[in-house]
């Protein structure tokens, strides 16, 4: 539908979602690239807004020929496991018409600047580069989404992007089946995932490089962090410290700065 034309990033190669895919299917970086390619390209060819009425993931995983391919894309949050159907994540902003047109409005005006680069700064100040109306309606249309926006807290450094509530407690229900299922979303819940995603989107490792740049990074690493929760004994209950049979950790303990110690410091004696 939305023409052959499909945006794929230069750095999905070394993407490390691609890498847990990879590690989830046991196939090479070639293979999930590939597989990934055929999905997108399918998608851009039958649909406008990312949702596939039929497909299944069993269907996604006989066509690409990489068996569990599918529910890796669940696990990290690029698709949707839906009644009707599946549905990819995010699409609009990274493929289909509106895409296209923005990548190709923004090689217009890159164009445009590389050509006029030699012009002085004075040259600039008394005749502004011309930007299409495709750009400003662009532009726009980001102004009014950031409006509505508005009521996630903004801490001091990256820009903040809004919590998915929804990627996330996947991502746990995924990595950690054997805690207690998340089947209510009350405030107390909600303000601690926006705590622990601004600390992750905020924050540097010990290296000084920031955890996570982006919003699909930041799920990459509450993957990561389910994942590494699950090989602890204690937090999921099978050898609970004195005092505290019977007791597993739940998403609202994991979000908190005591379970992020726990998990990061792979403590596994309850203080």
């Amino acid at each position: 539908m939305a023409g052959d034309w499909i945006k794929m990033r230069g750095n999905l190669w070394d993407d490390p979602r691609v890498a847990a895919i990879c590690d989830a299917t046991e196939q090479s970086e070639a293979a999930v690239v590939g597989a990934l390619y055929w999905l997108w390209a399918t998608a851009d060819q039958h649909t406008e807004d990312g949702c596939m009425p039929g497909l299944t993931l069993r269907q996604i995983d006989r066509k690409t020929g990489v068996q569990g391919f599918a529910a890796a894309l669940v696990q990290i949050g690029w698709l949707a496991d839906d009644p009707q159907g599946v549905v990819i994540r995010n699409f609009e902003e990274h493929n289909g018409a509106s895409a296209k047109k923005r990548c190709q409005t923004a090689k217009r005006v890159a164009s445009h600047r590389s050509d006029n680069a030699d012009v002085t700064q004075q040259a600039l100040q008394d005749e502004p580069v011309d930007v299409t109306d495709a750009l400003a309606r662009e532009e726009k249309r980001r102004e009014e989404k950031n409006k509505d926006m508005s009521a996630e807290p903004t801490p001091k450094g990256r820009a903040q992007v809004p919590c998915p509530f929804d990627a996330i407690v996947s991502a746990y229900h995924q990595q950690l089946p054997m805690l207690p299922k998340v089947r209510l979303m009350d405030e107390r819940r909600k303000g601690l995932m926006r705590k622990r995603w601004a600390w992750v989107l905020n924050s540097t490792k010990s290296d000084g490089t920031p955890r996570a740049n982006t919003g699909d990074e930041a799920i990459a690493w509450f993957v990561a962090f389910f994942s590494r929760a699950s090989a602890s004994a204690w937090l999921t209950g099978q050898s609970p410290g004195k005092g505290h049979e019977g007791w597993k950790a739940d998403l609202e303990f994991l979000m908190t700065d005591k379970g992020l110690k726990a998990v990061i410091e792979r403590i596994e004696a309850a203080a």
